[in-house]
């Protein structure tokens, strides 16, 4: 197992973490201003507090983050496979270029975020959040959306093929040029819902309710829709499909002139078509799809500007969080270096202090030596009878001093 995350403050007020868990500061601490990268296999960042963090480059195969606090981060060409974020908060969120393959995130908190060309296939999203989110691209192939709340949403050529859309909630959403391809469900509501240009080829759908959705330019070839609320010849001018399409209410559809079919390309399968929308509010778009869910959009014109302008804005937002994103780590990393001179310079005093400290120790263990010696130096006279003999102890080698001449016999 290999794991090289790095994580780092992007303030000089933050505590510098280097490679130490998220939440060494306690569970309640928040943590802002941090930036994570690299790779961490497994690891565990469960019921922590990481709203504000930036994750640039990411990769967290296997890890947790479910409960945890994320709301406000911005993630950046991250992964994050097979992970677990249920009943995460990731409200106020900016994503670009992020993956979740088959993630569990059921009942996480998307409310109010950017997200930009993030791949949500084969993820579990019951219950989760995107209310007022604003999505450009993003793709939930083979998903499951059961209770999921995307009213007031925003959502940009979004891909739900295959998709379960159980009690799914788009209220007021704008999906216009969505593909809802041979998606399934029960008692979905598009109440009030853009779907201009949106494609519903092959869906079967249960008691879903149209009332008030804007249906021209969307494609009911061969879907089969029963026990409809809110689908009149009105809302259904401009939609179209074919002789497999079954509508309850008895409507009968144009044919769509759609051309759609398999061909053969080397080892992978490819499922393509075009779409002009009649009423020309919507863009002209040529998918190429493989077997396995994987699915490439070339956008040929956009009738509507207001979608280019949306477009232009999220891929300028992204770039320009990038690039503040990399001038707050080379402050940080600056800000690292800075620290690592001053604990340096620190060290480097406190081992000065202590060899001083030891330089005077020693002086003063020879100072004593050298008194004790001294003191030792003396004249021991022993009196024996009328003769007077004199007995020099003999000093240290450093103190040796010859012996002073005989004395004359008295």
């Amino acid at each position: 197992m290999r794991n090289t995350a790095i994580i780092m403050p992007l303030t000089a007020l933050s505590l510098l973490l280097g490679g130490q868990p998220a939440w060494a500061m306690g569970d309640d601490h928040p943590r802002r201003g941090l930036a994570i990268g690299g790779e961490c296999e497994s690891c565990d960042f469960s019921d922590k507090n990481l709203a504000g963090a930036i994750f640039i480059g990411a990769s967290f195969e296997g890890s947790t983050f479910s409960e945890s606090e994320l709301g406000g981060t911005t993630i950046v060409e991250s992964r994050f496979t097979d992970t677990d974020f249920n009943d995460t908060n990731l409200s106020h969120a900016r994503l670009s270029g992020v993956t979740f393959l088959r993630t569990d995130m059921d009942g996480v908190d998307f409310s109010h975020s950017h997200i930009e060309r993030v791949n949500f296939s084969d993820a579990r999203l019951e219950d989760a959040n995107f209310s007022e989110s604003q999505m450009v691209f993003a793709s939930f192939i083979g998903s499951r959306l059961e209770d999921a709340v995307f009213a007031n949403a925003m959502l940009n050529q979004a891909n739900f093929y295959r998709s379960g859309l159980s009690d799914t909630n788009f209220r007021s959403a704008s999906l216009r040029g969505a593909n809802f391809t041979e998606v399934t469900g029960e008692d979905t509501s598009f109440l009030d819902a853009d779907l201009r240009g949106a494609s519903f080829e092959h869906a079967v759908l249960d008691g879903t309710n149209f009332t008030g959705a804007d249906l021209r330019g969307v494609n009911f070839t061969g879907a089969m829709i029963t026990n409809i609320t809110g689908l009149s010849k009105d809302s259904l001018r401009g939609a179209c499909g074919d002789d497999e399409t079954e509508i309850d209410g008895g409507f009968d559809l144009p044919d769509c002139g759609h051309h759609s079919g398999m061909e053969n390309n080397g080892d992978q399968s490819f499922r393509f078509g075009w779409r002009l929308s009649r009423s020309g509010d919507a863009g002209a778009t040529i998918r190429f799809e493989t077997e396995d869910g994987r699915e490439l959009e070339f956008l040929s014109e956009f009738g509507d500007m207001s979608q280019i302008e949306a477009l232009r804005e999220a891929s300028s937002e992204a770039r320009r969080e990038i690039a503040r994103a990399e001038r707050e780590i080379s402050r940080a990393m600056r800000d690292r270096a800075d620290e690592s001179d001053a604990r340096q310079r620190e060290r480097a005093e406190a081992s000065d202090e202590r060899q001083r400290e030891r330089d005077e120790a020693r002086a003063e263990l020879l100072q004593e030596q050298l008194e004790e010696a001294r003191h030792r130096q003396r004249i021991i006279i022993e009196m024996q009878g009328d003769e007077e003999h004199r007995i020099w102890i003999t000093p240290p080698r450093d103190q040796r001093r010859p012996p002073p001449p005989p004395q004359p016999e008295r």
